[in-house]
């Protein structure tokens, strides 16, 4: 492998000659990292004499675009062959890495724009004029993204739940994720608690079940794995999130949460091939009124219900669940997580058994024929937000700072006035602890 340099101003043109397979990719690692200096805001990656690009190559570019990327730079392709670009579309990165027909191209593009932060700020963004709303959907990250589900959300739909089905997870495991947990000195004390539990950027916000109906949270500035989070049964997001949303109402009564999943669902289908019908969606913005339910009691073994049936059976239902069935906190400021599965779309891709570890139908939220939601939100006093920040940033900073009002399981038709958002397009699901 042989790899010409030239420096152009904020430019590092680095053309490699010969196959970007493991051992050429570290031959181009190796440049990257010798050449590269903090003048450098653009590397651009000449590969007219490169026949062929693997994974370990797609992961050198990656590393060059970290390098860049905080002085706003990027990384960008020209003199890319057919077969190359069948390689870069199908891993997802053409939407990551702009690609240009030759080299001078490329550098009269970049010195006019001043350079770019990624090839998703050119992707034209997707607007929806709906009936109630405006929505805008535009690129965010690519790569695969999982559901992890640990515990069994059987035994908690049928209060089984023993010593042994308690899990401790890390909080730096669990950045995003909704369940049945709790925080305690130990295990046991921690499975007499646990309620309606959700993690957003690695912090916890949860409903101990201890009679009071008073969230609890702990915001952790570092793991140190001395704490962890206890759970009975968790969902939680391993991966990017592939598209940013806004969404606009047309009148203070807001745009209802199964709604925003119903549109995201269309769009995923329009924009997305690889779209296989489960989406996970984290939300933050205005409350146009919430509904919502928690569990009053662990749903642990020694309680399990007298028929042996499930605590959402009409029978046990309202001895287990404390439904908020008129719409409160309006006006607040609110942070969701949670996954939607569209019954409409071809599911064949999972597993019927995985599948089944996911939802479950909740009797206060059947309204909806065509999916299957399950969110859990956390309500905060209101907090002024900005369409211009970065969701992350703004749901980490209310997490430190923000007062806390409540935190529930919500139902499909809690409205939000205004709404910001992220979607994650799940590629598998993985069981098991």
């Amino acid at each position: 492998m042989e790899i010409s340099t030239e420096t152009i101003g904020e430019i590092l043109v680095l053309a490699p000659a010969g196959r970007l397979d493991g051992h050429g990719a570290g031959v181009l690692e190796e440049a990257v990292t010798h050449h590269i200096t903090e003048a450098i805001r653009v590397i651009l990656l000449d590969l007219k004499d490169v026949p062929y690009v693997s994974s370990a190559g797609i992961r050198v570019f990656l590393i060059a675009r970290n390098r860049v990327k905080n002085r706003s730079g990027t990384v960008v392709l020209c003199n890319v062959s057919t077969f190359t670009k069948d390689v870069l579309v199908m891993a997802g990165m053409d939407k990551v890495f702009l690609i240009y027909q030759d080299r001078e191209q490329a550098i009269t593009t970049v010195r006019s724009t001043g350079g770019i932060k990624n090839a998703s700020s050119l992707v034209q963004a997707s607007r929806y004029q709906l009936e109630d709303a405006t929505m805008e959907i535009k690129p965010a990250e690519t790569g695969f993204s999982v559901l992890k589900v640990s515990g069994s959300l059987t035994r908690l739909l049928h209060a089984e739940i023993t010593p042994d089905d308690v899990s401790c997870l890390r909080f730096s495991d669990w950045e995003y994720s909704l369940g049945l947990g709790s925080l305690a000195e130990n295990k046991e004390q921690a499975r007499q608690l646990l309620g309606e539990m959700i993690t957003v950027h690695g912090s916890i916000v949860y409903l101990p079940t201890d009679g009071n109906n008073i969230p609890d949270y702990f915001v952790p500035v570092k793991d140190t794995g001395e704490v962890g989070i206890y759970s009975g049964f968790a969902v939680a997001l391993q991966g990017p999130f592939h598209d940013y949303i806004t969404i606009h109402p047309k009148s203070d009564k807001g745009i209802t949460l199964g709604r925003i999943y119903k549109e995201i669902f269309s769009h995923a289908k329009q924009k997305h091939p690889d779209y296989a019908g489960i989406v996970a969606l984290v939300l933050i913005g205005e409350s146009g009124g919430i509904k919502g339910s928690g569990i009053i009691q662990s749903p642990i073994s020694e309680r399990a219900p007298s028929d042996k049936g499930s605590i959402m059976d009409p029978s046990n239902f309202h001895e287990w669940i404390e439904v908020m069935s008129e719409p409160k906190y309006a006006g607040e400021t609110v942070v969701t997580f949670g996954v939607g599965v569209d019954l409409t779309h071809d599911l064949s891709s999972f597993d019927p058994d995985d599948l089944s570890a996911l939802y479950y139908i909740h009797p206060a939220n059947r309204g909806l024929q065509d999916m299957y939601l399950h969110t859990h939100g956390v309500v905060f006093t209101h907090t002024q937000l900005s369409d211009k920040s970065d969701v992350g940033h703004d749901i980490k900073q209310l997490m430190k700072t923000g007062e806390f009002l409540d935190m529930r399981h919500l139902i499909d038709d809690s409205r939000f006035r205004t709404v910001r958002g992220a979607v994650a397009y799940i590629s598998a699901l993985e069981t098991g602890d």
